[in-house]
């Protein structure tokens, strides 16, 4: 079994020389094997060892008799041990989640706790190869897509898994040659819980009835979709530049651009956008998923879906945008609007930029939606910027009439929320500018023009380049 370990370690790059390896140890087969095991090649890989123990308070003396084998077991081998106990009912009662979800969670809080006391060490669990196909299978019957169906994986984030490529007899084998005593946890054997379920009752039917190599097949199945899921992980990250932006607080995800991404490619962009923002994927489902890629693809502007974890996902014009919940919702920029500083810099923070004003010579253009180049001596001054008002009209450059600004803005479409933080810059009597979209017909450069204002709008965290 250790020739096994050590060529998994080595496949997948487990260890490096000088980690330091967090063991979560409940004291049962697979972990006590484990702590074993890493107790033996701590000199061979020159790592460091340490053991953690949660009592999660569900079985009285039966899990305190625990908690007291595994720190009797480390202390017999001088492997450094951390212990508490925490009372996961009063958890679930507060929280509302399952038994298993609730112990899961405070079980790998404190595992965390306390590798980041030890400098960052690696958390090891003893899940093995029954554990994959008893997983898998549970994902399978729950319609969990690629990510679900992988299964297992031998490292993710900073928790490390050795003993994924050998079974459970293995396991046993290995405690009974190394006279290793574990303890079993008899919640083991309560057919009330959807895993025990399937270990009891409907692997062996599978086995008995329709495949003898069950368990081999599920762990095949998680291997392949693994690979694949990856690769589509990689297409996604390839093209995310592409089709993510970050605007502010939050992440703008570009329609136009999607449609070209195969649906498989945009399902694991989303995933890496709700990641992105909130910093972890647990708890989003396949729904959540799915239910982004409907609103992008079929959703009225303005719709706005909460997922998990308090994001929230709103339907524009031209994509979507994830934000925390608050952030979306903005509230109406209270700005009354000032005269601008000709030629200077003009910082208006309520609308988060600034305005830069040069008197340019007769070569500058509009190069940019950000820039505005006009016939200085064609406006009446002093110009002053401002928010949009009720009832504003301008004229459009190249258009022979007026037109609303609430029409321009829905032929432009401007998000209804990013309206009021558009700057309207004005000459003493009309529009010239509705900023980084259109010039007005007022003030616009002719052949006749003989001194240019040029105007950019830069935000505010950006840098002046002359």
């Amino acid at each position: 079994m250790l020739t096994k370990v050590r060529a998994w370690i080595a496949k997948h790059s487990i260890l490096a020389e000088g980690d330091k390896v967090l063991v979560a140890c409940s004291g049962g087969p697979d972990s006590l094997a484990l702590l074993h095991i890493f107790n033996t090649l701590c000199l061979e890989y020159n790592i460091g060892i340490y053991a953690a123990h949660v009592d999660h308070m569900f079985r009285g003396l039966e899990s305190a008799q625990e908690a007291a084998f595994v720190v009797d077991f480390c202390r017999a081998r001088g492997i450094p041990c951390y212990h508490t106990a925490i009372d996961v009912p009063k958890v679930i009662n507060e929280t509302s989640l399952s038994g298993e979800n609730a112990a899961r969670v405070v079980r790998y809080q404190y595992l965390r706790q306390v590798a980041a006391e030890l400098g960052g060490a690696k958390i090891a669990t003893g899940h093995h190869r029954d554990d994959q196909a008893e997983t898998v299978l549970i994902h399978m019957l729950r319609g969990a897509g690629s990510v679900g169906i992988a299964g297992i994986q031998p490292i993710n984030g900073d928790v490390i898994r050795p003993l994924l490529c050998v079974k459970r007899a293995e396991i046993m084998a290995y405690c009974e040659a190394h006279h290793l005593r574990p303890q079993f946890d008899s919640s083991n054997f309560q057919t009330e819980y959807l895993r025990n379920r399937i270990r009891i009752d409907l692997l062996p039917q599978l086995e008995k009835q329709y495949n003898v190599a069950i368990k081999d097949a599920l762990c095949r199945t998680a291997t392949i979709v693994g690979d694949e899921h990856e690769f589509i992980r990689m297409m996604a990250k390839e093209v995310w530049l592409e089709v993510a932006a970050e605007q502010g607080d939050q992440l703008f995800i570009n329609a136009k651009k999607m449609e070209l991404i195969h649906v498989a490619v945009q399902r694991e962009i989303f995933r890496l956008a709700i990641e992105k923002k909130q910093g972890y994927l647990t708890g989003i489902t396949f729904h959540h998923v799915e239910t982004l890629v409907e609103l992008l693809v079929r959703g009225r502007v303005g719709n706005i879906v909460q997922l998990h974890g308090g994001l929230m996902a709103r339907k524009s014009y031209d994509g979507l945008y994830l934000s925390a919940s608050g952030i979306m919702l903005r509230k109406k920029v209270d700005y009354v609007g000032q005269v601008l500083t000709v030629p200077g810099i003009t910082s208006i923070p309520e609308l988060g930029i600034m305005l830069v004003a040069e008197l340019v010579d007769e070569s500058a253009q509009q190069t940019h939606p950000s820039i505005g180049v006009f016939d200085w001596l064609a406006l009446s001054k002093p110009l002053t910027v401002r928010i949009r008002r009720n009832g504003d009209r301008f004229q459009p450059f190249g258009f022979h009439g007026t037109k609303k600004l609430k029409e321009f803005f829905i032929d432009e479409k401007v998000p209804s929320e990013a309206r009021d933080y558009v700057p309207i810059i004005c000459d003493g009597h009309d529009i010239i500018w509705v900023g980084g979209y259109r010039q007005s017909e007022i003030g616009k450069v002719t052949g006749q023009t003989k001194k240019k204002l040029q105007l950019k709008i830069i935000k505010l965290q950006q840098k002046i380049i002359k």
